[in-house]
């Protein structure tokens, strides 16, 4: 049984500019807007009526490179969630973002608001192939921000998507292998799919 439960928000593109050829994040999550931060509120009480009381509970902002969202507009969010983070019905939050979208100031951000976990959109270790996937970011942004998340204290976790263009079974082991060496205590691995 996993340690937690997720209470998924779904922010779908609301901070990505980029267009990876695997990424439709309104057709993955099933909504084509985000929530306003307002309207967060009204999510987590709805899926903490159906969780049993006893399991650790988060929320997770997932599907739009979280960080990446304008900082006042992300403390609203983050807002949100704080008075259930006191009263302890939800003992944290994990974000999901890109590995280029990083930094000291959003990290110390994202510390002050409870935030335990942040998943990294890795996807690989091979250069050339986040190139062809129109990735936008580089190896070397996923080291420094793995490090840098480690450094503050973070759960990292790192994204691998296997089959990518260009992706061999070597580059794949060789991403698996990164993904231990930066220590990340969590792993989503996916199949690739690109979006035509």
């Amino acid at each position: 049984m996993p340690s937690h439960v997720n209470i998924p928000i779904f922010i779908p593109e609301k901070a990505c500019p980029h267009r990876c050829i695997f990424c439709n994040q309104a057709n993955i999550s099933g909504q084509k807007v985000a929530p306003k931060p307002s309207e967060v509120k009204a999510i987590i009480d709805t899926y903490l009526n159906t969780i049993p009381s006893d399991r650790k509970k988060q929320v997770a902002f997932f599907g739009g490179s979280f960080t990446g969202i304008a900082i006042e507009e992300q403390k609203e969010y983050l807002e949100v969630v704080a008075p259930y983070i006191e009263n302890r019905q939800i003992e944290g939050i994990r974000v999901s973002t890109r590995p280029d979208y990083i930094d000291i100031t959003k990290l110390e951000l994202l510390k002050s608001y409870h935030v335990k976990a942040i998943e990294l959109g890795a996807q690989s270790f091979n250069q050339e192939v986040l190139h062809l996937s129109s990735r936008g970011h580089t190896v070397e942004d996923t080291i420094n921000a793995a490090g840098l998340i480690n450094e503050y204290g973070f759960e990292l976790g790192l994204q691998m998507m296997l089959g990518l263009p260009g992706d061999t079974a070597e580059s794949a082991t060789f991403t698996a292998q990164e993904i231990v060496r930066l220590k990340a205590q969590t792993t989503r691995i996916y199949p690739a799919l690109v979006i035509v």
